[in-house]
């Protein structure tokens, strides 16, 4: 069953697809509306569960293992580790206190952002795109689905390297088609809370999601202290303002952890679909898997176009 929009008539598989859809694109439009109205002189009315504390040693100890053996075993149990090469420096927040983003704009300019929609099979791999957050044309022959953990320092080196490039190069061209799901590993103790907090983003506005998922890459560190100094949900509710999201509703969203069943839907399908790592990304279904240099992506995305 379909829903349709009553403003324009658009359909979407999903009342989340048409809500987000709502939100972003006719709010786009009355906020046009009235800023036309202002320039002709026409004045407007402007009308977590608790958190958990995880001690300073147990993350040394974490960090330590991260540089000595390369690889994180963890996530539901299937051997599930994040893997590539470690990210850089990043500024430590060390009296962790909130942490704000560092710009709340949509980092994609007037690239479109939704939420998708059916499902996409490559021999024995499915992918349930429904209400998965993407950036890129819906009309692009190439469709990318990246698991992530937004604590993975790999998954980090790939957004900060390989990612921008895929992004650049071939999203904006509208040949690719880029959906993010979730893949918070155990072992990383604020993994669980961000992936909810990007969930409850999306709820109300795509955008708004994207700008979450590169605040977490450009701040893990500073989250990290954060988490540990018991200012996690408050850096959230922060962003959730920064964003100029509904703050009570993303409140109640993540306080209830009502996005919970979610991410573990995506953690799912991550493990039917073989992605035993941190990040896992498949080009048309063929698994990249690690912080792979850019290379790497651009040769298996011109393979699928070709």
């Amino acid at each position: 069953m379909t829903e349709e929009c009553q403003e324009c008539g658009k359909e979407f598989d999903t009342e989340r697809g048409l809500n987000i859809h709502k939100a972003q694109k006719h709010k786009e439009e009355e906020e046009k509306e009235t800023s036309s109205s202002e320039e002709a002189g026409v004045m407007n009315n402007i009308v977590l569960t608790p958190e958990k504390f995880g001690g300073l040693t147990f993350l040394t100890g974490l960090f330590l293992g991260m540089l000595l053996g390369g690889v994180f075993l963890g996530g539901m149990g299937s051997g599930q580790a994040d893997v590539g090469l470690p990210g850089g420096e990043q500024d430590g927040n060390p009296d962790g206190g909130v942490v704000e983003l560092a710009s709340a704009e949509y980092p994609y300019g007037d690239l479109e952002a939704g939420a998708g929609s059916g499902q996409r099979h490559y021999d024995n791999i499915t992918f349930n795109l429904t209400g998965e957050p993407y950036i890129g044309s819906p009309d692009a022959e190439v469709k990318m689905v990246s698991y992530e953990d937004f604590e993975c320092p790999f998954c980090s080196e790939y957004n900060q390297n390989a990612y921008p490039q895929i992004v650049e190069n071939f999203v904006q061209s509208g040949q690719v088609q880029y959906f993010y799901s979730n893949l918070p590993l155990r072992i990383h103790p604020w993994a669980e809370p961000s992936a909810i907090a990007s969930e409850c983003a999306l709820n109300q506005d795509a955008e708004a999601f994207w700008t979450f998922k590169k605040g977490f890459f450009d701040n893990q560190e500073a989250l990290g202290n954060a988490y540990n100094s018991g200012n996690f949900d408050e850096s959230m509710y922060r962003w959730a303002e920064q964003t100029g999201l509904n703050v009570e509703q993303f409140r109640t969203c993540y306080d209830n952890e009502e996005e919970l069943s979610e991410v573990n839907q995506d953690k799912r399908e991550a493990s039917d679909n073989g992605a035993q790592a941190t990040p896992s990304i498949f080009v048309n279904g063929e698994l990249v898997q690690g912080a792979q240099p850019y290379t790497r992506f651009e040769t298996a995305i011109n393979d699928a176009l070709q």
